[in-house]
């Protein structure tokens, strides 16, 4: 549906709202053209707005009772669900119908869910009435709950000039569009409107042949920590001989020079002969030939402090004219034709010589408000944000079938327009520690299975209690295994197997089915007690899939229903049984967990 509007002054908006019927969810954008005879300056242009909400299950129009729901995304904490009540935000009526209140949210720089996620649903509990929204967002954006009389209005889109340094000018005959804002409205659960938005996401990728059947990956980072080499990765790829896995990615370190380490080096992209002394194109072809493809890291879009591009100023980003500079990096301008020359040889080119097919794409510092060389600064860093999609663009020219895998800190840069552009995402840097179920769980709300790579990091000293905990960990989505795996013995490596293999059994279920059930009452991550339990069921009801995980004691929560369904696999060391249809758990102990598969009677 298109609608036109204009204020009869040459000033015209056309609102485009695309309704998907297998999902649910509306599409809506808006476009600004300017037909008067001068330039026009926009300070705000949100992609969507939703007026008159208040509570349904009410009998009176009003909005108490209602519930604002938000994903907080500090680092290793990706997509924790809060909720506040209206009245808790200031956002309930005054006695006289006057004051604006708002509640207004977002992110400002080039990490866009460094602090929320671009998601927010509005729900009524009582009568199970949702209103949610995400956003695409590759650059600062803001939501906005605003409220003065009975009802509230709803909005989200890029940030404006109060809240994120944007505004743009637009010349006579010119437009200007927003990105994407979808919305779901609903009777059900926060977990249903993610169900619909996760799927609505699902349909709309397009990734490489390899990636159909979803491979188990293997990851060195783990195991050398940013020191990989051709002696070690043809240590690794023997010691993992015979474990099906689909792809190996050499992380960060190879290009690392003799005088520094390898965390500040970024940007010169020039291979340490020393750690590979053949080119590294011969650990490629050894991990080619035991039929992986091969993947490598980069983090292009900075200059760390100890490379020669770091004080290549020309090729830089400013901001009042100087070098925009964080404690450790700088920004290549992405919009310059040179730096787009550079990054083509250093990145293009040395993937297509070296024979990679696979490039993780790290990100891990923000230029925040925006740069100079447009007429706001956040202008400036929305044009440097969009020349970085771009770049994906030129990769998939370069390498046809190139598996991208994003990361930023870990799942910084997850948001809908980025992830529509890569095959995966690094879920987060959550990389061995007890909470990595609780958050591969939460994101599981906002990305699909299939793109979610979750860490299963193995240890030499690791029980067959821990493994199965790692192993099961990742099952929320894409495993992804590192650690000592050089180290381990027959019997560790054994249950490895097996937890693939499980895991290959029922990837149908973990890509398409839908959350039903994620009860997890724990609050501390770091010191969690209680246990966590998560139920996917698939689209037709005859397959389902649950993963549960107890911490510390206490335990409050020991079985879940099953009724209607029979036990068909299970991968797990903790002692269980299936009566009456209840799965009923018993740990010994702490730290133990299991996945099982039931199939419908």
């Amino acid at each position: 549906m298109e609608t036109s509007l204009s204020d009869g002054k040459g000033n015209e908006y056309l609102h485009v709202l695309e309704f998907d019927k297998s999902t649910g969810v509306f599409s809506v954008w808006t476009e600004y053209t300017n037909h008067t005879k001068k330039t026009q300056i926009l300070e705000s242009l949100q992609s969507f707005s939703v007026s008159g909400i208040y509570r349904v299950s009410s009998e009176k129009i009003t909005d108490a009772g209602l519930k604002l729901v938000r994903m907080t995304r500090p680092w290793s904490r990706e997509c924790r669900l809060k909720t506040d009540e209206f009245c808790d935000l200031g956002l309930d009526m005054s006695w006289a119908r006057y004051g604006v209140k708002c509640e207004r949210f977002g992110e400002i720089g080039s990490m866009p869910n460094r602090g929320y996620f671009p998601f927010a649903a509005i729900t009524d509990d009582e009568s199970g009435f949702i209103l949610a929204a995400m956003l695409e967002a590759p650059y600062s954006w803001q939501m906005e709950v605003y409220k003065e009389k009975e009802t509230s209005a709803f909005s989200g889109g890029a940030a404006d000039y109060e809240f994120g340094h944007w505004f743009k000018k637009i010349a006579p005959e010119e437009s200007y569009r927003t990105d994407c804002a979808f919305l779901r409205v609903r009777y059900g659960t926060v977990n249903d409107v993610c169900n619909d938005f996760v799927r609505f996401q699902d349909l709309r990728l397009s990734v490489p042949k390899s990636e159909k059947d979803m491979p188990v990956l293997f990851n060195e980072y783990c195991t050398t920590w940013g020191v990989p080499s051709e002696k070690n990765i043809t240590e690794i790829l023997e010691s993992i001989r015979g474990i099906p896995f689909g792809y190996f990615v050499i992380d960060a370190g190879w290009y690392k020079p003799e005088k520094c380490g390898w965390c500040n080096a970024t940007g010169d992209w020039v291979q340490n002969r020393q750690l590979f002394p053949n080119g590294i194109s011969e650990a490629v072809r050894k991990i080619r030939e035991q039929g992986m493809q091969a993947g490598i890291w980069f983090e292009w879009e900075v200059a760390g402090r100890d490379s020669e591009a770091f004080r290549k100023k020309d090729m830089l980003l400013k901001r009042d004219g100087n070098i925009l500079t964080t404690k450790s990096r700088r920004f290549f301008d992405l919009r310059k034709r040179e730096v787009q020359e550079y990054l083509k040889e250093k990145v293009c080119d040395f993937l297509c010589e070296n024979g990679f097919t696979y490039i993780k794409i790290d990100y891990n510092d923000t230029y925040g408000m925006g740069c100079d060389g447009a007429e706001s600064l956040g202008e400036g860093g929305r044009e440097v944000a969009r020349e970085s999609l771009r770049f994906l663009e030129r990769l998939k020219e370069s390498v046809p079938n190139i598996v991208i895998e994003n990361c930023s800190s870990g799942g910084s840069r997850i948001e809908p327009k980025r992830m529509r552009e890569v095959s995966m995402c690094s879920f987060s840097d959550a990389h061995e520690c007890k909470e990595i179920p609780i958050v591969a769980a939460n994101v599981s709300r906002v990305i699909p299975a299939r793109q979610s790579q979750i860490w299963a990091v193995i240890r030499e000293n690791d029980t067959i209690d821990r493994i199965v905990w790692s192993m099961t960990s990742a099952m929320f989505g894409r495993i992804c295994v590192s650690g000592d795996v050089h180290k381990i013995n027959s019997a560790q490596k054994a249950k490895i197997k097996e937890g693939i293999e499980f895991y290959n059994a029922v990837k149908d279920v973990i890509r398409y089915g839908d959350i039903a059930e994620s009860e997890c009452g724990i609050t501390y991550f770091r010191e969690p007690q209680g246990c966590q339990i998560y139920k996917k069921v698939s689209r037709d009801l005859n397959r389902m899939l649950i993963l549960a995980h107890f911490f510390e004691r206490p335990y409050t929560l020991c079985e879940s229903d099953v009724v209607g369904y029979k036990l068909a696999a299970a991968y797990t060391s903790l002692d269980f049984d299936v009566n009456n249809g209840r799965l009923r758990l018993r740990p010994s102990g702490e730290y133990q967990s299991g996945a099982f598969l039931f199939e419908r009677i």
